[in-house]
C-alpha cells in the first residue's frame, strides 16, 4: 500500500536516541500517511531488540537489520529500496521533531513541481540556530575555505561558502545543498538520480547526491520555519569528520570536475592543512588538531 511519506532512519549503536527520534515523529505528526523504515547497521547496544519490539507495537515502524555497518549512504539506499512513499525523508537518528513539521513540509513541497530536495531549519538542543545548507564546491570557495577567507566579516560574505556558516531563522534561503540531518526527496527524483553514491561511506554524501539532482534540473529548497532539533549538529569538527571530508572532496572532484582542477584542489588542501598544523597544532599546542591535519595532509600527498 502506498504512503505519502517514507521516513528512513539509519541507526548505528544509538538505541535510545533512535527511539526518542521515532517517538517524536509519532507524537508530532498528524494528517500524513507515513511509514518509518529503520536500517540498523549492525548495532550491538540492544538496538535490534528494542526496534523489533517497537514494530510489534506500531505497524508503521519497519526495521531492516544488517550484520555490518553499511555507512550512511548505503544504509539509506537500502531503506529507500523498501519504501512505499511518494516522498522520502532521510532523517538522522539524533533529531527531534515537533509542531507537525512533516505536514507543513509536505504541504509546501507539493506546491513545487521543480523540487529536488527540501530541508527545514535545524536547531541545537538549546534552540539556538544551527548552520544549515551551503553552495557546491568550486576552486574559489575551496581556496577561501582553506585560507580562512570565508571566515572574514566582509570578504567572506562575497564568496558563496561551501560550508554552512549561519542559520536563517525566519526566511526561505537560497542554497545549493542542505545538510543530511533532514532531507525530503520526491521518490521519483531520488530514483532518477541513482541515490547515494555508496563509495562514500560517510560525510559529503548528501552534497554529492544533491549535486547530481541539481544537474537533472531540480531545485533545492531550504525553508524555516518549520525547524527541528538536531542533537549532533553542535559537535562537528571530529577527527573522522575532518579527514573524511578531505578524502571525499578529492573523490568528488575526480568524479565531477575537469581533471586539470585536481592538482589545484590538492594544493589547496596541502596549504590549508599546513596552515592548520601551524596555527592549531603548534602555536596553540592542540595535539588532536596536529594529528588530524597531519593525517589529512597524508591523504593529499
Amino acid at each position: 500500500m502506498k504512503a505519502d511519506l517514507s521516513i528512513i532512519i539509519v541507526s548505528y549503536n544509538t538505541r535510545q536516541i533512535t527511539l526518542n527520534c521515532i517517538e517524536s515523529v509519532i507524537a508530532n505528526t498528524q494528517g500524513v500517511d507515513y511509514e518509518i523504515i529503520v536500517v540498523d547497521n549492525g548495532s550491538n547496544d540492544g538496538s535490534p531488540e528494542a526496534l523489533t519490539k517497537l514494530t510489534q507495537i506500531n505497524s508503521a515502524v519497519k526495521v531492516i537489520h544488517k550484520d555490518e555497518n553499511l555507512g550512511f549512504g548505503k544504509g539509506n539506499n537500502l531503506g529507500a529500496s523498501k519504501a512505499k512513499g511518494e516522498y522520502l525523508l532521510f532523517l538522522n537518528s539524533d533529531t527531534i521533531l515537533a509542531n507537525n513539521t512533516l505536514k507543513e513540509a509536505l504541504d509546501f513541497i507539493k506546491t513545487k513541481k521543480d523540487i529536488g530536495v527540501y530541508s527545514c531549519g535545524l536547531l541545537n538542543r538549546d534552540n539556538t540556530v544551527q548552520p544549515s545548507g551551503g553552495y557546491f564546491p568550486n576552486l574559489l570557495n575551496l581556496y577561501a575555505w582553506q585560507l580562512f577567507i570565508d571566515d572574514l566579516p566582509v570578504i567572506g560574505k562575497l564568496i558563496p561558502s561551501f560550508h554552512p556558516h549561519q542559520g536563517i531563522t525566519d526566511n526561505d534561503r537560497d542554497v545549493e545543498w542542505v545538510t543530511g540531518a533532514f532531507m525530503i526527496f520526491p521518490k521519483k527524483v531520488f530514483d532518477e538520480s541513482g541515490g547515494f553514491d555508496e563509495k562514500i561511506f560517510m560525510y559529503t554524501e548528501e552534497m554529492e547526491l544533491i549535486y547530481r539532482v541539481s544537474h537533472l534540473g531540480y531545485k533545492t529548497y531550504f525553508r524555516t520555519p518549520p525547524a527541528i532539533i538536531h542533537l549532533g549538529g553542535a559537535s562537528g569538527g571530529s577527527h573522522l569528520a575532518l579527514t573524511s571530508e578531505v578524502k571525499n572532496m578529492l573523490y568528488f572532484w575526480k568524479k565531477h570536475k575537469p581533471s586539470w582542477q585536481l592538482p589545484l584542489v590538492k594544493a589547496a588542501f596541502i596549504i590549508g592543512s599546513l596552515l592548520r598544523i601551524l596555527l592549531f597544532g603548534i602555536i596553540k599546542g592542540d595535539e588532536k588538531s596536529r594529528r588530524t591535519y597531519s593525517e589529512a595532509l597524508k591523504l593529499v600527498l
